[in-house]
This record gives structure tokens, sequence and C-alpha cells, in this order.
């Protein structure tokens, strides 16, 4: 999990939105994990009617309470990120 908190003087959601997009570039387009789940018990019933749902398994985001939080997959994930945002 990478979480963004806000500091003195510094606005979190837009690093959260920087690192949404770099994400969404990287590893593709990805939902919010609490509707992760839900997707994907639809799309299991529902497959015949809709087999282009897809769920981004490298990486979710949450935002609740002005808590933004990022939760990639991987170790490997993780590293890259850790890289373009050190």
């Amino acid at each position: 999990m990478i979480s963004f908190t806000k500091a003195p003087g510094h606005s979190a959601i837009l690093d959260f939105d920087r690192c949404r997009r770099w994400l969404n570039d990287t590893y593709g387009w990805s939902q919010d994990v609490e509707m992760q789940g839900p997707m994907q018990q639809a799309r299991i019933k529902q497959f015949d009617e809709h087999p282009d749902i897809q769920i981004n398994e490298h990486w979710a985001y949450n935002i609740k309470y002005d808590d933004y939080r990022i939760y990639v997959a991987t170790e490997q994930i993780l590293t890259m990120f850790q890289l373009r945002w050190a």
C-alpha cells in the first residue's frame, strides 16, 4: 500500500492523482479497490453478457475521507513505482 497524506502546505491529492495517472499509463486503467470484489462476482455470474469487463490485477486505488491509497500487487510494481517517484 502506498499512502498519500496531507502535509502542511502540501496537497496529497495532486501527488495521488499524478501517481495514479502514471499507473494507468504503465499498468492499465484500474478500479477502486472496493469495486473490484463486487465487479469480480458480477463478472463470474454474467461473463457471457459482459466478456469485455476486465479487472486490473496489478494495482487498485482507494479514496476515502481525505486518505488516498494505492495498492500494488507485487514487489516488482512497488519497486518500479519507487524508482519513478523516489
